[in-house]
């Protein structure tokens, strides 16, 4: 959890991403492939929602029926909690995006940059004073194998990070390498492009299901924060 984030333990908070979603309540957690309701040892409170996929109000009727309580659905704006979006739209920013940058300046309250490695990959900007200067999507690990899998004459490359970066010597190598250097070069160039006009190296945050497989790799430090998208409902929705 982010410092600074509270929880409480008769509050569900939901994040329901591209493929997976995660769910905490108070000291529990727990994640699924699919949009399931939780069995919990008491009834929540209240149920908060950050949705990036999925029919909404279905979703919400699936909570309901299962708590007897309206859910609320966080949703980006154009500030919250110190933070102003970079967006010319902001409610065309996904909410999970919005949600973890937001939690992650209120962490520390100097620059960052957020890194949320799932399905794709995206990177945001805040400066120290607050400014979201917007951000990056890419097709993450898991996206660019499957790019790749058409020509790949049915050779398994997705799952396991390459343990090291050289030249592969197959098929599957080839990509798995290929793939890790790219999203790190990336990631790396980026963050050092953000320092060099602003003047300011920012704290890296990661997040997302390749978070900590990637941890160990980058050239600088880096906090792994699983929860940033549920630690910034409780800012959304106090």
């Amino acid at each position: 959890m982010a410092a600074g984030v509270a929880t409480s333990a008769r509050i569900l908070d939901v994040d329901i991403g591209n493929t997976r979603t995660k769910w905490r309540l108070g000291a529990l957690a727990g994640s699924s492939g699919g949009v399931d309701t939780p069995a919990l040892p008491e009834r929540p409170r209240r149920v908060r929602i950050a949705c990036v996929a999925g029919d909404r109000r279905g979703i919400a009727q699936r909570f309901e029926d299962a708590y007897a309580v309206r859910p609320e659905f966080a949703a980006s704006t154009a500030e919250l909690a110190g933070v102003t979006c970079g967006y010319e739209a902001p409610t065309r920013l996904g909410v999970d995006r919005w949600l973890a940058l937001v939690a992650a300046w209120n962490a520390i309250h100097r620059a960052v940059a957020v890194v949320d490695l799932g399905t794709a990959a995206t990177l945001d900007f805040v400066t120290a004073d607050g400014r979201h200067l917007g951000g990056y999507i890419v097709p993450g690990l898991g996206l660019m194998a499957a790019a790749l899998a058409p020509d790949t004459a049915g050779v398994r490359v997705a799952g396991d990070l390459a343990p090291e970066l050289g030249p592969g010597r197959n098929t599957a190598q080839a990509v798995r390498r290929g793939s890790t250097a790219m999203l790190l070069d990336f990631i790396e160039a980026s963050v050092g492009r953000f320092a060099d006009s602003c003047g300011d190296a920012p704290e890296v945050f990661l997040t997302g299901g390749d978070a900590q497989l990637l941890a160990g790799r980058l050239p600088f430090s880096v906090r792994v924060e699983p929860d940033l998208v549920l630690d910034g409902l409780a800012l959304a929705l106090p």
